[in-house]
């Protein structure tokens, strides 16, 4: 039995991949070197990115890789630790574990002791020439022996949990891994809206609201995978299966109606039912072959299907409007990638992307209608790069294929170049300067490209459409980097445009509201950006951020501005076993959709750490003391528009306390990475 159990405890593989090959040796040597030179240094500048060692008490005081990442402090890299959004001023960053892109749930489970480097690359170039920028988690050699960690995380001010478990087995080139988790939260909700509908003859206003409404969403997972390691080639494969379940529930709300100052219909009881339930078996392969010092090949073959059953109610008095949905996804996503380097340090690579999704819905309810969307595309690039001296540049053009087919309709098809260029100079040993532009597309999501109608609520119509464009996307910047032995600043000035901008769009049709989308607007996003980082010991490590953003859309739609100015502070001070930590966000205005101009609320967080052994526990306390934080919402259409305050108990004082607990048997292993859990995509219309 004792031997069963540790087979079955063991079932998980260390998703290590080797760097590439024809730097993997002088890496491993160079940073032996690097950990005795950097002690006196913050970060290290390589050509194409920032270098950052963790310091024994910014490793100590961490449980996840977020936890390090976080800790690490580099400028202009925010990282929200609970969601796993790494965030930069050129956009969100993708991260990778030995070169293999990842997702939360393998960052969120790396234990940070296992971790030998990290690596920030504010000017990707080969395989993360597609990133807007890249963070690349380097992980220590394996050894044999095994392990297994469970996790617990509880919330205090609303129902809030997590829990997993993780092991790890480890058998000469061979790694078997097992995930399983749940959780579960249900944050209260409240929310005031004014709506007003423009009819041809006459103003209709609306006023909805409700408290505590119920917003409950669980996640259960459950994963294993395989993989070995020879010394020139590395695969992995992995499967599972995983379950989401979320309800929204408004219970005796009430809505008003009147046009001026006339009262139509007082204090009608609102009730709204919702439900989006879906399970998801998946399938992953990986694989790394290494030719030779200066080629090789790594591919991968992500795919998976996913139920979702969507079911809405809506009643407002004796009006009930019902939507069912019941879809069939297949997503497929195959990539590789094919890399040589060559002797005056330069480099090429290839890449090519495919993916494929199908969507098969049946719409019942106050609709009838059966919905088919098949999509592909194709996308290939081709990256070279070069060093001159202190002089550096990448250049990455690229094609971009995509054809889709509504059931009834002639197949739609768009070809659209793309470019990534990006070139450094390296003023001296601590300062570079760097300049980026980016020619993409992006396409209209696919919940929006079809020809489904449906009825919400009394007024309100929604509509697809699958006549809109692909847009086009520019994003130039400027950016100065400045690393010093306690001190780091990165400053930066970016312009980001997009024509064919997807925004909401309304009219008014037989004595109702049509909501469907358009493509006839252009954003404009000048900004400027600078975040500081300050360690004047290892125990006592500070970071402050600042941004200016100016919005402004030009177009059908009519035109609109919002300027935003936000701030960021965080510190982190260390003592043997304990961390404390204080961040603090300034309140900020975004421009939703190219539309909906939103204004967020002050943040902060206090927090402590006791880390000892095998055990550490951490709690936080958010926004102590404040219970009116709410975000506001608002439109202005010809035919629409509305102001919507909606609170929530996450937004306002809640506390968390998270224990973590690990046993290792065998030899000592480095950490497994997590299975990767995202929800699944659909193309139903909400």
């Amino acid at each position: 039995m004792k031997v069963l159990f540790v087979i079955i405890m063991g079932l998980c593989l260390n998703v290590s991949y080797a760097q590439e090959p024809d730097t993997t040796k002088v890496f491993i040597q160079a940073k032996e070197l690097d950990e005795v030179i950097v002690k006196a240094s913050y970060l290290t500048r390589e050509d194409d990115h920032i270098l950052a060692i963790p310091t024994k008490e910014q490793r100590k005081h961490a449980v996840t890789g977020y936890d390090l990442l976080n800790n690490l402090m580099i400028p202009g890299v925010s990282v929200e630790r609970l969601t796993g959004s790494v965030t930069t001023p050129s956009g969100a960053a993708t991260l990778y574990i030995d070169g293999r892109e990842v997702g939360f749930r393998e960052v969120q489970s790396l234990r940070p002791k296992d971790i030998a480097r990290v690596e920030f690359f504010d000017v990707p170039t080969e395989k993360y020439a597609k990133d807007a920028y890249a963070i690349n988690i380097v992980m220590k050699p394996l050894n044999n022996g095994g392990y297994t960690q469970l996790d617990a995380s509880q919330g205090v001010g609303y129902l809030n949990g997590d829990y997993n478990l993780i092991s790890k087995f480890v058998t000469g080139s061979k790694s078997l891994n097992l995930w399983a988790g749940y959780s579960l939260e249900n944050p209260k909700s409240s929310m005031n809206e004014n709506e007003i509908f423009n009819f041809p003859d006459y103003q209709l206003n609306r006023q909805q609201f409700y408290k505590n409404a119920g917003n409950r969403h669980t996640e259960e997972y459950v994963q294993a995978s395989i993989s070995n390691r020879g010394k020139k080639y590395i695969w992995m494969l992995r499967g599972g299966m995983a379950w989401n379940d979320i309800r929204n529930n408004v219970n005796n709300g009430m809505t008003d109606y009147w046009q001026t100052d006339e009262s139509i219909k007082d204090g009608s009881i609102l009730n709204i039912d919702s439900r989006n339930k879906s399970y998801r078996p998946n399938v992953y392969f990986y694989g790394l072959h290494t030719f030779s010092d200066t080629k090789s090949l790594d591919y991968v073959f992500d795919g998976y299907y996913s139920r979702n059953d969507y079911n809405r109610f809506y009643n407002e008095d004796d009006a009930s409007f019902h939507s069912l949905v019941q879809e069939d996804y297949y997503y497929v996503k195959a990539n590789a990638n094919y890399s040589m380097a060559f002797s005056h340090r330069n480099r090429l690579a290839f890449s090519l992307f495919e993916f494929m999704r199908i969507s098969d819905s049946e719409y019942a309810g106050t609709s009838t209608y059966n919905q088919n969307l098949r999509s592909s595309e194709t996308i290939l690039f081709a990256d070279y790069s070069q060093r001159l001296g202190r002089f550096f540049f990448d250049i990455n053009p690229g094609l971009s294929f995509l054809t889709y087919r509504l059931k009834g309709m002639e197949a739609i098809n768009h070809l659209t170049p793309r470019l990534q260029a990006r070139a450094a100079y390296k003023i001296d040993k601590v300062q570079q300067l760097q300049f980026t532009f980016a020619l993409g597309n992006t396409y209209p999501r696919i919940n929006t490209i079809n020809n489904v109608e449906q009825q919400i609520d009394p007024i309100i119509i929604l509509k697809g459409n699958p006549d809109m464009d692909n847009s086009i996307l520019l994003n130039p910047r400027i950016s100065h980097t400045l690393n010093l032995n306690k001190f780091a600043l990165q400053t930066g000035v970016s312009y980001f445009y997009q024509n064919h901008s997807i925004i909401s769009d309304y009219y008014i049709r037989d004595g109702h509201l049509i909501s469907t989308f358009r493509d006839d607007c252009i954003y404009h996003r000048p900004s400027a950006d600078i975040s500081m980082t300050y360690k004047p010991s290892g125990s006592l490590n500070m970071k402050l951020s600042g941004q200016w953003i100016e919005h402004l859309v030009r177009g059908g739609a009519g035109h609109r501005s919002l300027f935003s100015i936000s701030g960021s502070a965080m510190v982190n001070y260390y003592i043997q076993d304990f961390s404390f930590g204080v961040s603090l966000a300034t309140p900020s205005r975004d421009l939703i959709d190219s539309q909906i101009r939103r204004k967020t609320f002050w943040q902060y967080q206090l927090s402590a750490m006791w880390n000892h052994g095998n055990w550490a526990i951490e709690a936080n306390a958010n926004n102590l003391f404040m219970m009116k934080n709410n975000v506001v919402d608002e439109l202005s259409a010809p035919y629409y528009s509305f102001k919507q305050r909606n609170q929530s108990r996450n937004y306002n004082q809640y506390a968390t306390l998270k224990i973590v607990y690990s046993f290792d048997y065998g030899k000592k292993t480095s950490k497994t990475p997590d299975y990767e859990h995202k929800n699944s995509e659909s193309a139903i219309l909400k």
